[in-house]
């Protein structure tokens, strides 16, 4: 598979405030109400609103828990940790759903491999899932490339999986903001 964002995902990113951290999850569901209710938020909660609104809500460093939820594609929602720890991938994954993690600490702290969780079940061994093989098989890939540019790898992963990469629309897209407990 050889599809390609038209822009770098890196960047966009940086262009929005998200470039000294970042923790997205891709979840097999379309309907973002679905999502909000796995999280166990109460739906009176929640908050309908555009990126630039939800990103007053980011802070890393913050231990108060907030998500940011968008569909993404069909089939596809996509959870933007604002602040605290990332949502259950368990729970999001349940009913045979799959549920996939980037978490990127920032360069000095470097990046791990994406998360993986179906039906419950979590696999740290992204790269080791034959079935995504084909997504990332014509990707050059160093251990030793710095963390920024394997973000970009990984969110070409993603991009190529769930079917859209991250762009301009999906940040001028409304989502839900979640405080979570």
């Amino acid at each position: 598979m050889s599809a390609f964002p038209a822009a770098s995902q890196r960047q966009l990113l940086s262009q929005h405030g998200l470039d000294t951290w970042f923790c997205g999850q891709w979840v097999g569901i379309e309907d973002r109400d679905e999502v909000v209710r796995r999280l166990g938020v109460a739906a009176e909660t929640v908050v309908t609103c555009d990126f630039q609104t939800a990103m007053k809500s980011f802070s890393p460093e913050n231990t108060a828990r907030s998500v940011w939820i968008t569909s993404l594609s069909p089939g596809w929602s996509h959870v933007l940790v604002l602040s605290g720890r990332p949502p259950s991938l368990e729970a999001l994954s349940l009913g045979y759903h799959r549920a996939i993690e980037i978490t990127y600490p920032g360069e000095a702290v470097g990046i791990e491999p994406p998360i993986h969780a179906y039906a419950g079940e979590i696999n740290t061994d992204f790269f080791g899932i034959d079935e995504y093989r084909v997504y990332w098989d014509d990707l050059s890939y160093d251990p030793l490339m710095p963390p920024a540019e394997d973000l970009e790898h990984q969110l070409v992963i993603m991009g190529r999986i769930a079917g859209r990469f991250l762009d301009h629309d999906w940040v001028s897209s409304q989502g839900l903001l979640c405080r979570l407990s």
